[in-house]
């Protein structure tokens, strides 16, 4: 737990960037299927929701830099090492998305660019996803270092992130068709069964880790009440997201709201529990 305290940072970040990115892909597919202008104008101009919660994470993860100096390291290691390209795929994606975000304000946008820009805004933001989950597959750190680990934050991502597209949607004052909403909160469910059979197959894992002085599963003892905890805030956002439907606009706005803090809560609980089980080789 320790390990987690002193890595809150981290935490933060690994909860609410791919939860953001997650949404603003949601958003712009409903820019990017528009076919009516004013909507695909009004989801655009509301990107910066999602857009802000990524950055939000960036900027809590470069605390952990300690010193602006140290970003030179890590750019210098692009292409060899995950830290180095996770920095930039997510300058890319913050760069094509905010610049998009910003050029959506002028009304004489072709389509074609629009759905092109978009296209490239997503695919920069899985890359960026991917390169989070995949930055802690390190040999020195055997319980980090398990394939199901990139797949948990990507679940992670995908059970929180439609919930934040839902309310920057709403916050446009853009109701979600009925076939949306649906794909949205069956993506988060979808998600979040397959994130605890996947965090449950994690925990299994930690039992065959070890060193002379402990073993994985005692540096995280609360490993299962998270993943409980997980289930549980996951399941009731999407009952607060589905009993919205029944509400007057401003309400039905706050629901998604705690509905989305649900989920991204439910993130932050089994990404402490990951940072809590580090454990070096040797130590």
């Amino acid at each position: 737990m320790e390990t987690a305290l002193n890595e809150i940072t981290l935490v933060l970040f690994t909860s609410i960037a791919p939860a953001g990115v997650v949404g603003f892909i949601m958003m712009a597919w409903v820019a990017f299927s528009a076919t009516d202008k004013a909507r695909a104008d009004a989801a655009s101009r509301h990107l910066v929701i999602p857009l802000a919660l990524a950055i939000t994470g960036l900027i809590a993860s470069a605390t952990h830099l300690g010193t602006p100096a140290n970003a030179l390291y890590v750019i210098s290691g692009i292409g060899r090492s995950p830290l180095s390209n996770e920095v930039i795929a997510a300058v890319a994606f913050l760069a094509i998305g905010g610049v998009y975000w910003i050029a959506s304000f002028r009304d004489d946008m072709p389509k074609l660019v629009r759905r092109i820009w978009l296209a490239a805004a997503s695919i920069a933001g899985v890359a960026f996803v991917t390169f989070i989950a995949l930055a802690y597959s390190v040999s020195s750190v055997p319980t980090w270092n398990l394939p199901i680990a990139p797949l948990t934050l990507w679940l992670c991502g995908l059970s929180s992130g439609p919930f934040v597209g839902l309310f920057g949607l709403l916050f446009a004052k853009q109701e979600p068709t009925r076939l949306q909403m649906r794909t949205a909160l069956g993506i988060a469910a979808v998600a979040a069964v397959a994130n605890v059979a996947a965090l449950a197959t994690e925990w299994g894992e930690l039992g065959d880790i070890a060193t002379t002085i402990a073993s994985a599963v005692e540096l995280v003892p609360f490993f299962p009440a998270s993943i409980i905890a997980y289930a549980a805030l996951n399941a009731s956002a999407i009952v607060v997201a589905t009993l919205s439907s029944r509400l007057a606009e401003t309400p039905r706005l706050i629901a998604i709201a705690a509905a989305a803090l649900l989920a991204l809560a439910a993130c932050f609980a089994v990404r402490f529990a990951f940072y809590s089980m580090h454990m070096t080789v040797g130590i």
